[in-house]
């Protein structure tokens, strides 16, 4: 293991176990506020933070077996663990997205005061700093490692920061004499969060289902299969992503009087140049011999 693979390793499990810590302090802080004050939308943020929990133990288990490395029964590796973990995330924050809607159902219909709305302000500030804090350190592990397990993870703990942003505002106004805001707040957050898990699973299916990878990512390749001159063209480039591992297959045109060794050899130049554009790739190229003819221009190649 390199040391650049080796420190990527490090991040993933420390985000993801920062990630289970923030979440049980929460869940208790939280859980004393709403003990305290009985507002629905505290209750709400109580909830999410449970599935948070467990959402996060889920990351945890599903990014150590990411890291496995490859074996005789997984040879592509245990990338796609990753994007298991988001779909499961997703079911978890649904359901507790479906939970919420049901309290603030009933709150609504039957409104109450709340009690020592200073304390879940207090303890709502106190929410807000701890998740921007985590979720601070997870984009900078996201630009690091682009793991796809902590970037959901990040996604939710981003949606936690106006969700009690919003509880906030509810305390503030029932404290003034207006308790039925906190079932339509809490019903707002219940919608806020439905929206997050189908965002998250959304994105979970479709690496399961090897989406094209987005970006420029195509045009960088290119680019550098046309920096070879003795490559004559490139067509059937495919992208996927398996984890935090980025799979390339293309097709490269040769001449076909080149001889074997040559035509290997300009193969292997253009993979370890695409390798260190994308340092977690794994490329595979195809050599196919045609006659000779002018180089396409990178701009002009399309695939077939």
């Amino acid at each position: 293991m390199t040391d650049h693979s080796h420190a990527s390793h490090r991040l993933l499990l420390l985000a993801a176990s920062a990630s289970v810590a923030v979440a049980m302090v929460l869940i208790v802080v939280k859980a004393l506020a709403w003990s305290a004050t009985g507002s629905v939308s505290l209750l709400a943020s109580l909830v999410d933070s449970a599935m948070d929990s467990l959402a996060s133990l889920v990351n945890f288990a599903a990014i150590r077996y990411s890291l496995v490395p490859p074996d005789k029964e997984h040879r592509f590796g245990h990338g796609k663990a990753e994007a298991l973990a988001g779909l499961g995330q997703a079911v978890l924050v649904a359901g507790s997205a479906v939970f919420l809607g049901r309290e603030a159902i009933l709150k609504m219909l039957d409104p109450q005061p709340l009690e020592a709305t200073g304390l879940g302000i207090g303890v709502m500030v106190f929410s807000i700093v701890l998740t921007g804090a985590l979720v601070i350190f997870q984009r900078h592990v996201i630009r690091r490692t682009g793991s796809t397990a902590i970037q959901a993870d990040s996604l939710h703990y981003f949606s936690d920061l106006a969700v009690n942003l919003g509880i906030i505002a509810t305390l503030v106004i029932a404290g003034f004499g207006f308790p039925e805001a906190d079932g339509i707040v809490a019903m707002l957050i219940a919608v806020f969060v439905l929206r997050s898990a189908w965002h998250i699973g959304w994105e979970a299916s479709q690496l399961l289902l090897d989406r094209e990878v987005e970006g420029d990512t195509r045009d960088r390749i290119g680019a550098i299969v046309g920096a070879h001159t003795d490559a004559l063209g490139f067509h059937d480039l495919r992208t996927r992503l398996s984890g935090r591992t980025l799979f390339i297959q293309l097709h490269v045109d040769m001449d076909q009087t080149m001889s074997l060794l040559d035509a290997h050899a300009l193969g292997e130049r253009i993979r370890l140049d695409i390798r260190k554009a994308f340092p977690n790739a794994e490329v595979i190229i195809h050599q196919d011999p045609v006659p000779g003819a002018p180089r396409v221009p990178v701009d002009e190649r399309r695939d077939v």
